[in-house]
């Protein structure tokens, strides 16, 4: 019988594909489930970005491109954060990658030597430590706190740091709790005297007034992490990039030559599309429209039945609710959710160990309709309704 390697044994499974892969299989046998376990989004990318695809394919663009992605994209990239943000940034620090979760390994064996440390939060996202685990990189995790409307507490980092941290990484909007860390706290995150990662794959599904800030604003030498999958719903595309500064560049690119060759040929072109073509800004912004009016339909909706939400989430498309009042064990809670009322919802588990036992993470990426069905389902089944 053969074995699988040591190096397996500390990666986890992603539990949101366990409870999916379970819907599916009710599905399959005639059940009607609600899903709100996965956090992609339900459109269609914008019509131009589909334009996009089938005349890429139709003109040729089939072949390796660059191993950092097209030139032409890596400046629409830049133009991007200039239009977006007012920041200048040389498209010779975009990475062109097989969406982000192609930058994520690649930064982190940039930056890290085998048993070094990196810091995530704790929830966050569970990827992110298993990242590092196949790549002999120690996971250090900061807990957040609802009560801190889950942004990292100053004096947590720098005692991570005083234990050897060697790179920190902080996700805004978070997933699963939707936290935005305010520009003040970014900029002390940039002044760390190590490298900060910051992943802002959810920028642009933002529900407050206040502008959205990048690292970039803050320093040139903040490593920032981002891609079209949730703005625009290309999540299939694979398009991510990381802007790095200028001496990790070429060591990213040997990573990027041996691991990927280069990203998928006709996506850049779409890609391109996506962020030269004023039609697709206007689709993003109707989009997060949309989730607006899903987000406050779920927070009402999981407030009436007695959840407990502390802080209502200001980014992403996710609610993470504290089941306290029904149990102790949101694992359990969402296998009987998903089993007994047909809606299937995250167990916080997934997330982390720091509290993440009482929660269940909601995603908002289906319909109005659908969520309050869902709503009424929870509710007749906790037979508050």
């Amino acid at each position: 019988m053969i074995q699988s390697s040591q190096r397996m044994e500390p990666i986890t499974s992603f539990i949101v594909m366990d409870i999916l892969e379970e819907a599916l299989q009710m599905q399959q046998a005639g059940e009607d489930v609600i899903h709100m376990e996965v956090g992609e989004p339900d459109f269609a990318p914008p019509p131009a970005v589909t334009e996009a695809l089938q005349k890429a394919a139709r003109e040729g663009h089939t072949h390796y491109t660059h191993s950092l992605g097209v030139m032409a994209l890596r400046e629409a990239v830049a133009q991007w954060y200039h239009r977006t943000y007012g920041v200048t940034v040389s498209p010779q620090r975009v990475i062109i990658t097989p969406g982000t979760s192609g930058a994520f390994p690649n930064i982190f064996a940039v930056l890290l030597n085998a048993g070094d440390k990196i810091m995530f939060t704790d929830p966050g996202y569970p990827c992110y430590p298993n990242f590092a685990r196949l790549l002999g990189i120690e996971p250090y995790f900061v807990n957040v706190e609802a009560t801190d409307g889950f942004i990292p507490r100053k004096d947590r980092i720098l005692k991570a740091i005083d234990d050897g941290v060697k790179v920190a990484m902080v996700a805004s909007p978070a997933n699963p709790t939707g936290a935005i860390v305010p520009a003040d706290m970014l900029s002390w995150l940039c002044d760390l005297p190590i490298p900060f990662i910051s992943d802002e794959i959810y920028h642009g599904l933002v529900y407050s007034d206040e502008p959205t800030h990048t690292a970039l604003e803050f320093s040139d030498e903040a490593i920032v992490i981002n891609g079209l999958s949730k703005r625009l719903a290309m999540t299939g595309l694979r398009i991510g990039w990381a802007i790095v500064p200028e001496e990790l560049v070429r060591p990213f690119q040997k990573l990027n030559q041996n691991l990927f060759i280069c990203p998928d040929s006709i996506s850049q072109q779409a890609a391109l599309t996506a962020l030269t073509d004023p039609a697709c800004d206007a689709a993003a912004q109707d989009m997060a429209r949309v989730y607006a009016r899903r987000r406050k339909t779920l927070l009402e909706g999981l407030k009436s039945l007695g959840f407990a939400i502390e802080h209502d989430p200001r980014g992403a498309f996710y609610v993470f609710a504290d089941i306290s009042r029904f149990g102790d064990d949101g694992f359990d809670f969402a296998l009987r959710m998903l089993r007994e009322a047909k809606v299937a919802a995250t167990p916080g588990v997934d997330f982390g160990n720091n509290k993440t036992r009482k929660f269940v993470r909601f995603a908002y990426t289906i319909d109005e309709a659908r969520i309050e069905e869902g709503i009424d389902r929870i509710g007749k089944w906790l037979g508050v309704r």
